[in-house]
């Protein structure tokens, strides 16, 4: 890179963080934790040019885990919520999956898990209630945003079979 093309990039990264710095400041509760989000980001993409790793853990279908979904944009879900891994076949050779976040919120396209949370987790009052698979916020994830998954909780057919049915109707023209 030339001299003038650093000066420009530089000058759009310290413009970007001006701009962390005004939302962060800002009323809006969604960015009380902005600095953390952004730090933590920012260390997992200065690991991404370290690593030189061509494997990475391989998860099951049904799978939950703990997703940290970071702070996006409008709607979009934030923060850590657990998930259902819905990839049909990882890889140890993949570094993405595919995932429906669980909420505790009812509301449209949200299917009812019951207190699924709550039978993983029975020594938890925090989860001691009903749980929805929140259809509408199905994504795609690096595995670098899980941080904690165990084998032990893997939804059981007939949940899986439920959510199936529920994503082909939210998404597709059906039959």
């Amino acid at each position: 890179m030339n001299v003038d093309t650093l000066i420009k990039v530089k000058d759009k990264i310290d413009t970007a963080c001006k701009t962390f710095k005004k939302v962060h400041k800002s009323n809006y509760a969604k960015f009380n934790t902005l600095d953390e989000w952004l730090e933590k980001e920012s260390l997992l993409f200065d690991n991404e040019t370290k690593s030189t790793k061509t494997t990475y853990k391989k998860y099951e279908r049904g799978q939950i885990v703990k997703v940290d979904f970071g702070i996006n944009i409008g709607s979009e879900l934030c923060y850590t919520h657990f998930a259902i891994i819905v990839t049909k076949n990882d890889s140890i050779y993949s570094d993405i999956l595919t995932v429906v976040p669980i909420t505790s919120k009812n509301g449209n396209n949200r299917l009812n898990l019951g207190k699924l949370l709550h039978k993983m987790l029975p020594n938890s009052i925090k989860y001691n209630l009903t749980c929805y698979a929140n259809l509408t916020q199905i994504t795609t994830i690096s595995k670098e945003r899980i941080f904690l998954s165990t084998k032990k909780f893997i939804c059981n057919d007939t949940i899986l079979d439920h959510l199936d049915s529920q994503i082909l109707l939210l998404f597709t023209k059906g039959i």
